[in-house]
């Protein structure tokens, strides 16, 4: 699993975050989310609060198993985490 330093790209203070989110990061995130776009705002809150991926991979699977009812699959998970942490990264630096 590639990790993403998150630390250095996220917005810096509450207003910075505020603009991301409406300035096209809510819908870019509910895009890249299939399933788990109904559930956007925990994946967001996540990133918001700099959690490390393995807190976005545990986060994705707690959902694929309580909420969507399906099998764990934890790479799966693994994969998809790592997908949003380099689109937030990416995305985060280009605001």
């Amino acid at each position: 699993m590639r990790r993403v330093p998150v630390r250095s790209v996220r917005p810096r203070n509450a207003n910075e975050w505020r603009d991301f989110w409406r300035d096209g990061g809510e819908r870019e995130l509910h895009a890249q989310l299939d399933e788990f776009a109904p559930y956007s705002v925990r994946i967001a809150t996540l990133l918001g609060s700099n959690a490390p991926q393995r807190a976005l991979v545990s986060e994705l699977g707690r959902i694929r198993e309580h909420e969507l009812g399906a099998v764990p699959d934890p790479g799966a998970d693994a994969e998809l985490a790592e997908r949003i942490y380099a689109w937030f990264g990416t995305a985060a630096r280009a605001r």
